[in-house]
């Protein structure tokens, strides 16, 4: 134990000047490191036991330089104090995840200078022969790739959050506030830098159907103990609900605390919404609260393998995490007390479509993000944007057949229904029966209430969700057998631009009008992919108009760099005075892409919208970024 004291003699020596660093991190690195040393010396140790306690030790450390990087020395010198044989792994391990740590790391070991740059000089060998063995869309050229080889060093994991936010903004007029009720998802790209996709809708005051959607980025700084600096700007395109929002452009600045227990984190700092082509420009008191978890990711080529050979045989800290997407109708039969804004009746059922998305946090609960938009009912751009909680009961053992009670909350509003300010609360029971280990059906029954508004319905509807085991480094969900199948489950994330031409309105003369949107692909094969789109206006005088599709892309042959796509949308899109009718509508595009890296192309296509009842019919000319992403996924 001689070592262990030592240790943490010196992280006590460094915390009387910087008293922000948790005692209990140096602690608990000790500790592992020492059971790890205690379980490589001891003959008696089994395989398992040993490859343990590596991993814990490892999975301490790289914990808190992710947490920590301002105190990289005296993590890393805490985990080296740690006697030998435990040197060799942990130096390799830190300097691979980390290579701006190399110097640190080396200073305190310089043992293994010459050992790492011998692995250097291997490493250059092999990085010259990368072209006699990638093609030009990084596939192996022999096609042979193993289905059972994947080394330790292959396995990353990447940090993510859900996030669920509230800004009260001053409007031009006198007197008059609007709530915006934000619902994000992130990824952090290093510990201190994350960005994703918001949406944001107004959910008290009187502008129900006010709604925006874009693309967020952060910065997030150690304070002392779990308290954090954050900061963020968001660029996102929306409006409606007779907003002064002009062409619709909308920018978020914003810088807060963070308090992080557990898994999530609160929130509460100062935001300013503001829309540089129209009259809203307020400050707010935010407030947010992230549900923080961590995914394996892989690389888009990545071959099937199985978990003995992923995980190098160590399947403890590691568990299932059930997430799904879906595709989502349901249809609202408004009581009698329902309004329009003109106070006449909705006498209509409401169809609308949307997307969900749900992540569990342990076996049972889960957290979800939801948007949809109405396709028929005589209410076109009416829009749906909520967040909330569920659980799911599975009734038989086999788990084919489950019950999934659920409550959400948040804005709606558009098409003239009467939501008041916006706020809805729904309550939802859906009955789920799998189909396949990925592919489920579900259909569920609910009810709708806008308390400030007039509008309330009971509604059905039908479900169809794709199913995702994922990986994550804790022991909350379902243990791993080491015999399961790891595949690579293929995403792209398309942030988009789009131009209309001679965009019909309701009144006035057609006028050009520019989108500014994101796609999401999910690629079962490398020929084709399923897609979601949304997409709202920023310029063009069209601010309120947004659309959600649904679709499919087949991907043609590349030559060399370049390539070819096309795609068919159906969805819903409505709002900013454009002729849309009922917002039915229909989108078809085809164009070329050039690949810029080995996840990264730039696409470029031409297209044309057409809607079902309005006048809307346009050409339309796209460009897109296109990023590739991998993560293991289950599959039985």
């Amino acid at each position: 134990m001689g070592c262990f004291a030592a240790a943490i003699g010196s992280a006590q020596t460094a915390l009387s000047e910087q008293t922000y660093l948790p005692e209990s991190v140096l602690a608990s690195i000790s500790e592992s490191g020492i059971k790890a040393h205690s379980e490589e010396s001891s003959e008696s140790s089994s395989l398992i036991s040993r490859r343990t306690a590596k991993m814990q030790f490892i999975s301490e450390v790289i914990s808190a330089l992710e947490q920590y990087p301002e105190h990289v020395h005296l993590i890393t010198k805490t985990a080296l104090d740690i006697e030998p044989p435990s040197h060799r792994y942990i130096v390799h391990y830190i300097i691979d995840n980390f290579p701006g740590y190399e110097k640190i790391v080396l200073d305190i070991r310089p043992e293994y200078r010459r050992e790492r740059n011998r692995n250097k000089n291997i490493v250059k060998i092999k990085s010259n022969n990368l072209s006699k063995k990638y093609n030009h869309n990084g596939e192996d050229k022999n096609k042979k790739i193993s289905k059972n080889k994947t080394k330790q060093s292959d396995i990353g994991w990447s940090r993510r959050a859900l996030r669920i936010s509230f800004d009260e903004i001053n409007m031009p007029a006198s007197n008059e506030e609007m709530g915006l009720f934000g619902i994000g998802y992130y990824q952090y790209f290093y510990p201190w830098l994350y960005g994703g996709v918001n949406a944001f809708g107004a959910a008290t005051g009187k502008r129900g159907g006010f709604f925006t959607g874009g693309f967020t980025g952060g910065i997030k700084l150690p304070l002392i103990e779990n308290l954090y600096a954050d900061s963020s700007f968001y660029v996102g395109a929306g409006g409606g609900g007779d907003a002064p929002q002009g062409g619709g452009l909308m920018l978020r600045p914003y810088v807060g605390l963070v308090y992080e227990f557990g898994q999530y984190a609160f929130g509460l700092g100062y935001s300013r919404v503001e829309f540089p082509n129209g009259d809203i420009d307020g400050d707010s008191i935010s407030f947010q609260l992230d549900t923080n978890f961590s995914t394996s990711t892989r690389d888009w080529f990545d071959a099937q393998t199985s978990t003995q050979n992923y995980f190098d045989s160590v399947l403890s800290g590691v568990s299932k995490h059930r997430s799904h997407i879906s595709m989502r109708s349901r249809f609202y039969q408004p009581t009698d007390d329902s309004k329009t804004v003109s106070a006449t009746n909705l006498n209509e059922t409401i169809g609308v479509v949307g997307v969900n998305y749900a992540y569990f946090i342990d076996k049972y609960i889960f957290i979800e993000l939801e948007s949809a938009g109405a396709f028929s009912g005589n209410v076109g751009g009416y829009a749906e944007l909520l967040g909330g909680v569920g659980f799911r009961q599975p009734v038989t053992s086999d788990d084919r057949f489950a019950f999934l009670p659920s409550v959400t909350v948040g804005g709606a509003g558009g098409g003239a229904v009467d939501t008041g300010g916006g706020l809805v609360i729904r309550g939802n029971l859906g009955s789920e029966y799998r189909l396949t280990s990925d592919l489920s059906v579900l259909a569920d029954v609910g009810y709708i209430l806008a308390p400030d508004g007039n509008f309330e319905a009971p509604y059905a509807g039908f479900n169809i969700l794709y199913v995702m085991e994922s990986l994550s480094p804790d022991s909350q969900g379902t243990a791993l057998t080491s015999d399961e199948n790891i595949v690579t489950n293929r995403w792209r994330i398309r942030p988009i631009h789009q131009w209309y031409l001679d965009a019909p309105r309701k009144v006035g003369v057609p006028k050009d009008m520019e989108l500014l949107g994101a796609k999401f692909d999910w690629a079962p094969d490398n020929w084709w992919y399923l897609t979601g789109q949304a997409l709202s206006a920023y310029a063009g005088g069209a601010g309120g108009y947004s659309e959600g599709l649904w679709g499919a892309g087949i991907l043609g042959p590349r030559v060399g760099r370049f390539g070819s796509y096309v795609e068919a949308l159906i969805g819903a899109g409505g709002g900013g005075g454009v002729d849309s009718g009922s917002a039915l509508i229909a989108k078809g595009s085809a164009g070329l892409s050039f690949r810029l890296s080995r996840n990264l192309s730039w696409e470029l296509g031409l297209g044309r919208l057409v809607s079902q009842e309005g006048s809307l019919d346009v050409n339309l000319l796209d460009t897109a970024l296109v990023y590739r992403l991998g993560s293991p996924i289950i599959r039985k």
